[in-house]
Order: structure tokens, then sequence, then C-alpha cells
């Protein structure tokens, strides 16, 4: 019973805590100039799969291993599986600026609004990035201006 009573309790305490996962990122680091250089960024990947550009990108500081899944051999395949589920994707304005709510504060997640072509139930490009010089971490397409959270129980 008190097994019982304690995973009730646990369940209780995490699901009041659900709707606290991302907070509001801080105005020093929603800076405009950070925005357009993040809408820059998600505006040229998704304009090179758009365009068959399998070459690198430029200009961006780039996480290791998201330049390694972003190498032109990768983004080729990853560019022909997004245009297949979703045809041309078009990055519109700047929708809202959050960070996952952590003890490590380290990330910040500008989210953008975005239109495909075949899939009306896609709105958001969501592009993180480590606050520490803004290297880019990933970029995803979302229907939800909060992204679900995603958890790895394999690796």
């Amino acid at each position: 019973m008190i097994k019982k009573l304690f995973w009730l309790m646990s369940l209780m305490l995490f699901c009041s805590c659900a709707s606290d996962f991302y907070k509001p990122t801080p105005e020093k680091f929603a800076t405009q100039e950070r925005i357009s250089k993040i809408k820059g960024f998600a505006e040229q990947f998704f304009n090179k799969c758009n365009n068959k550009d399998y070459s690198e990108i430029q200009g961006y500081n780039i996480d290791i291993n998201t330049k390694k899944d972003l190498a032109p051999e990768n983004l080729k395949k990853l560019c022909e599986k997004l245009l297949e589920k979703t045809g041309k994707i078009t990055v519109g304005k700047f929708n809202n600026s959050i960070t996952p709510n952590r003890p490590s504060d380290f990330m910040d997640l500008m989210v953008f609004d975005a239109k495909c072509e075949n899939n009306d139930s896609i709105k958001y490009a969501v592009v993180s990035l480590y606050r520490d010089k803004d290297f880019i971490y990933k970029i995803n397409l979302s229907k939800t201006p909060k992204p679900v959270i995603r958890v790895n129980f394999r690796k």
C-alpha cells in the first residue's frame, strides 16, 4: 500500500510540474541580433533543401555533432526525407523564444512560424542553440510552439 501511495504521489508531482517544462527566455538572451542570425540559419537550411543544394552551410557557429549531421552526404538524405514528408518549407516571422526549465540553464529555443507545402499540421520551426557563443544545436519542425519533450530510453 505504501509503494502504491508513493508512486501515486510521485506521478501527481510530475504532472503538476509538467506545464513548467519551458519558461520565457530572459530579455538579455533574446536580442534582435540573435533572433535575425538564427532566422537566417533556418532560412538558409530550408532553402538549401528546397533548392536541392547540398553544400555545406557556412557562416554560422554549429555544434560539432550537428555539423556532422549537416555534412553534404548526410544533408542530402535529410533533405530528401524532409521534402517527402512536408514539401517545400518557408520560414515566417519570429514567434517566441523559450528556455527549457532546468537547473543547468544553457540552451534557448527560438520558435519561428513555418509553412509546409504538403503538411498543414506543422506550423513552427524551432532552432535550439547554446547560450555560449550561440552554437546551433539542432533544428526541428513542430506542431506546437513549445516542442514536445522526448525521453530516450535507449542509446
